[in-house]
């Protein structure tokens, strides 16, 4: 407690400003440092496509914030808060590792502030309420077969992915669960910028259509107050802190192939106000969290990255490139941060295993290409082993470029998906199932027309072909609007928003021995 406080002091964060959640858990009042005029280095973090368990981002991402105080910079790491799904399933915890980890592990990963809880009893109220107006006679001529809102659960849990209502006796209807992570409810608080914004973003979200076609709003269902009741400490940010002391802000956490995949804009603007550097990571590989930050998330918010850093493992290297083949999926990746002139480091997350020889081979081929690259050993010498990456930030961060955009306001919903699929995803042709067409016209036709696109994809291959199909064409199969989010989804493949778990899931090896926590990993 008396090194948060510490901390909050070196913040300049007055006492009557944040709460304690335990000793070691803040929720701070950011409305009060909203004003503030400084605008620190947005630091972004992404990766090449991960293994199962992860690129080492968010230990990256921990470790430049330690090295970064360590050097004497202010430095504020933004991080997603996790979710129960992939910790009890297959990814795991999202707290770092080693040297390099945010504090208390246990709780930051389990219930935390119950942050998500309360995302999730607020989606679901609003789902009861609408199925509670058809129980008493529909009177808003609510449309059963297109009603989309849908219930959330932050588990993995495929068996709710397509289930079916009784609202009463002779009254069925087919319901979709998401996992929270992936819920509008958790992308319209993330994609808030405050109190004021949510409560709009809130009451013009559609949730279904009626008989008529004509749109049904949240406002209309007369819930918007008791939504934000629930909500009202979530839009919050919370604070914890590194292993060495450093301010972590953690708050929101869509996920990044279903999702946006970064954590609250307030978070992002909190630290960008109150440090000189703001780390942020985004979700996945940079065909996903890093398009999306530039092409979704930057559609309504100035967050341009100052530097980008491409985290890269050797064993996750040996999934895709077999060191001969001049490191085509490497390259793939540091093209799509290239295409919007921004600043570029490779950081080569060090681990056990690798060998001189790999490690030779990428350094020379990124030295022989003109990337610039640094060696991050934060996992096992804590800041020390991230000085070096600290003052390469330091140093890139010093250029200022003029970003190019990809996507432009007047192009059509297809163009922006045929863009993001020949730029990121390396594919010449994209196919339209045939309901996917009509929805597209559909938005066309409407105020929502020329929001950004968030692709929804399968997150091992940068293409999306995990089953390795000869003549390969990414298929857009669903087009849904989140109108509170502001963005138009585009359902690929066979994705789904509800994960499942895996054969041997991490559930099996967690448990409570001796009152402490086991088996989080």
């Amino acid at each position: 407690m008396t090194k948060i406080i510490n901390v909050l002091n070196g913040l300049n964060i007055k006492n009557e400003d944040y709460e304690f959640y335990g000793p070691d858990i803040v929720k701070i009042d950011y409305s009060k440092y909203q004003n503030i005029k400084n605008k620190g280095k947005l630091i972004l973090l992404t990766s090449i496509n991960p293994k199962p368990s992860g690129e080492g981002k968010t230990t990256t991402a921990i470790g430049l914030t330690d090295g970064l105080n360590l050097i004497g910079k202010k430095a504020i790491l933004a991080l997603r808060e996790p979710s129960l799904g992939p910790v009890f399933g297959a990814k795991g915890t999202a707290t770092g590792g080693g040297e390099s980890e945010v504090f208390p592990v246990d709780k930051i990963n389990l219930h935390f502030t119950g942050d998500i809880h309360a995302i999730t009893a607020a989606n679901n109220l609003i789902s009861s309420v609408i199925d509670n107006e058809i129980y008493w006679g529909n009177k808003k001529n609510i449309d059963l077969n297109r009603i989309v809102w849908q219930r959330c659960l932050d588990l993995n849990d495929r068996a709710l992915r397509k289930v079916e209502l009784e609202i009463k006796k002779n009254i069925k209807r087919k319901e979709s669960f998401n996992i929270t992570a992936a819920s509008n409810m958790m992308t319209i608080l993330c994609l808030s910028k405050n109190t004021y914004d949510l409560q709009e973003r809130l009451e013009n979200t559609i949730v279904a259509y009626d008989i008529h076609g004509k749109e049904l709003l949240i406002k209309d269902f007369e819930v918007v107050g008791s939504v934000m009741v629930l909500i009202q400490n979530v839009i919050k940010p919370n604070l914890v802190l590194t292993k060495y002391n450093s301010p972590s802000l953690i708050h929101l956490g869509p996920f990044a192939n279903i999702a946006i995949g970064t954590n609250s804009m307030i978070s992002t603007n909190l630290a960008l106000k109150l440090g000189d550097y703001a780390i942020v990571e985004s979700g996945f590989g940079s065909d996903l969290g890093f398009e999306k930050f530039m092409n979704v998330i930057n559609f309504d918010n100035d967050l341009i990255p100052d530097c980008v850093i491409m985290v890269v493992t050797i064993a996750s290297l040996r999934m895709h490139d077999d060191f001969t083949n001049n490191f085509i999926h490497l390259e793939q990746h540091l093209k799509h941060i290239e295409l919007y002139n921004l600043n570029l480091i490779v950081a080569l997350n060090v681990m056990k295993g690798d060998t001189k020889e790999e490690f030779d081979l990428i350094t020379n081929w990124l030295n022989k290409n003109n990337y610039i690259w640094e060696q991050n050993e934060a996992y096992e010498k804590g800041p020390e082993g991230a000085k070096k990456l600290a003052n390469r930030v330091v140093e890139v961060t010093k250029n200022k470029k003029q970003v190019k955009w990809l996507i432009n306001n007047n192009d059509t919903i297809e163009q922006k998906i045929q863009k993001i699929a020949k730029n990121f995803y390396y594919l010449d042709e994209v196919t339209f199932s045939d309901n996917s067409i009509k929805k597209i016209k559909e938005l066309a036709k409407s105020k929502y027309s020329n929001l950004p696109i968030c692709m929804v994809k399968e997150h091992s291959k940068i293409d999306g072909n995990t089953q390795n199909i000869k003549n390969y064409k990414l298929n857009i199969r669903n087009m849904e609007l989140n109108s509170g989010g502001r963005f138009i989804l585009a359902y690929t493949n066979s994705v789904f928003s509800m994960p499942g778990l895996g054969k041997d899931a991490n559930y099996k090896y967690i448990n409570l021995i001796n009152n402490k926590v086991k088996g989080l990993k």
